[in-house]
């Protein structure tokens, strides 16, 4: 189970993917949850929960909220930053079994994409041969922590070209925490 599920929440989206239908992460959502996806769409967030509060969840509602912009025939994505091949994996699981999108697991020693013919090959599949930044609709950091200024990390490289554009065209706004 994904960080934040617990036996409840997986077994009734399991049940929803068994019986064919429409998958709606809302239904098995806490309010608190429910409240965090609305800041979420409204403005930039961090979540900063303990483990098994739900967090994974959060992001999975945030999915389906921006659902009407990344699914087909819109070549927006979303893109759900994981630290480890384990957790990639993880999470991966968690979104596929939560929504209807279709969900692709990209990692280091993964799918042999070890060099550019073979990574244009499998994003060949979705009509372009690369993913530009301007077409990711939202960008979802686990372990967040690591994204600080002063590391090295590659979440604070891309923070920094996130940063980046949105200075060219508009100010960033703030990222508030909520507990």
């Amino acid at each position: 189970m994904g960080e934040g599920e617990d036996e409840t929440s997986s077994s009734a989206a399991a049940a929803s993917a068994a019986a064919g239908g429409p998958k709606d992460p809302r239904k098995i959502a806490r309010k608190y949850q429910l409240d965090l996806c609305k800041r979420a769409v409204e403005e930039n967030i961090i979540v900063y929960l303990g483990t098994g509060c739900g967090k994974t969840h959060i992001a999975v509602l945030l999915m389906n909220e921006l659902g009407h912009l990344i699914r087909k025939p819109s070549h927006e994505v979303c893109v759900f930053l994981a630290p480890t091949i384990p957790l990639v994996r993880q999470q991966a699981t968690v979104i596929a079994d939560s929504t209807n999108f279709k969900v692709q697991c990209y990692h280091g020693s993964g799918k042999n994409l070890r060099d550019h013919q073979a990574w244009e090959k499998e994003m060949a599949e979705y009509e372009h041969c690369f993913i530009k930044m301007d077409s990711i609709v939202l960008v979802v950091f686990d372990e967040c922590h690591h994204a600080q200024a002063q590391k090295r990390h590659l979440y604070a490289q891309i923070m920094k070209v996130i940063a980046r554009m949105f200075n060219a065209s508009t100010e960033l706004p703030p990222v508030p925490v909520h507990h």
